[in-house]
Order: C-alpha cells, then structure tokens, then sequence
C-alpha cells in the first residue's frame, strides 16, 4: 500500500476546489457544483469531502460533479465514503457525478471491484 499518511496535515493532502464558474459552464446545467479535488483521499481526509458536501446540501445544493483526476492515492474507505456521499444526495433528490478519474482511483476500484456507473 502506497500513501503518505501525515497525520498532522490532512487539509494539505486533500485540496478542494470549486470550479463551479470555470472549465465547466457546459456542467452547469446538470449540475449545482463542481469539485476538483487533488491530493490523497483516504481515511484521514474523507471527513474534510463529507464537510464540504454537508455544507453545500444544507445550502440547497443537490446535484454535485467530482472531479478526480488530481487524485493521487485513494483507500478502499474513501470510495464508500463517495458511495455514502451519492446515497445522501439521492435521499435528497439530487445526484453525485464522476467527471473524470485519476489512476488512483482507477486502481482502487480494481482493488475492490467497484465499477462507475449508475
């Protein structure tokens, strides 16, 4: 297993962006928020994802693409964690949009047999 685990520093590892109002005016109609996210998504780092989707839900935001090809390291926790964020959304009606993957993702959906998709 590869990934930097420094305890100390998770909001380094994790970086997440709105780019709502850049590359993505083509989204905009689909979706109420876009994410980029860049860095390491693990167990350390996962609770900063799920704090930024509960402050955009309680905002009235409910249909959200991810943007994952920054990622750098993804664990096996944090794909449920995404499987857990797209329930939420469901639950309210909206919906959770992969845009695009790393191969870090790639590899620990193999590592799970999980599969994008509806």
């Amino acid at each position: 297993m590869a990934g930097r685990y420094d305890t100390t520093d998770r909001h380094q590892r994790l970086t997440i962006k709105d780019s709502s109002t850049e590359h993505y005016d083509a989204l905009l109609h689909l979706a109420d928020v876009v994410l980029q996210l860049a860095g390491e998504l693990d167990y350390l780092t996962a609770p900063t994802l799920c704090d930024t989707v509960a402050h955009l839900m309680a905002a009235g935001h409910r249909h959200l693409f991810l943007d994952l090809s920054a990622i750098t390291w993804c664990d096996n926790a944090s794909l449920y964690t995404l499987l857990g964020i797209r329930t939420a959304l469901q639950h309210a009606d909206g919906t959770l949009t992969v845009t695009a993957t790393s191969p870090a993702i790639r590899q620990a959906l193999t590592r799970t047999g999980l599969r994008l998709g509806t």
